[in-house]
């Protein structure tokens, strides 16, 4: 066999594996959350952006006007609760204010919702 009918076979049988790829992937890897799957109570966004508006970090700085998307959320691997990938800006109001992306534990402690890992 030539080099490039070796080439065009070798490009082919690629591009028959990332389209099998990208096809079955949502049916080998489920797109719902670890947290969902295993039946682990998670925040919704309302109270994971209350529990980081309450939270104070240890230089003392508040993030009264802090806003917070929630992505996706896993069960907590240092302590009990759940890890959640956020977006959060610590305070919006400030010129040219950077949006983060940032895992955050959260748990449950006396049926509300705090910031357990920062």
């Amino acid at each position: 066999m030539k080099a490039s009918a070796v080439g065009i076979v070798a490009v082919v049988a690629l591009a028959v594996g990332f389209g099998a790829g990208f096809g079955l992937r949502p049916i080998l890897i489920p797109t719902t959350s670890a947290a969902a799957v295993a039946g682990v109570a998670q925040p919704t966004e309302e109270e994971a952006t209350d529990a980081v508006r309450r939270h104070k970090l240890f230089t003392g700085t508040s993030l009264a006007n802090a806003t917070l998307k929630l992505g996706d959320c896993s069960p907590g691997g240092v302590g009990p609760g759940v890890t959640c990938m956020t977006q959060l800006t610590m305070d919006p109001t400030r010129p040219n204010a950077a949006s983060q992306n940032r895992p955050i534990g959260f748990a449950r402690v006396n049926g509300q919702w705090e910031v357990a890992v920062w």
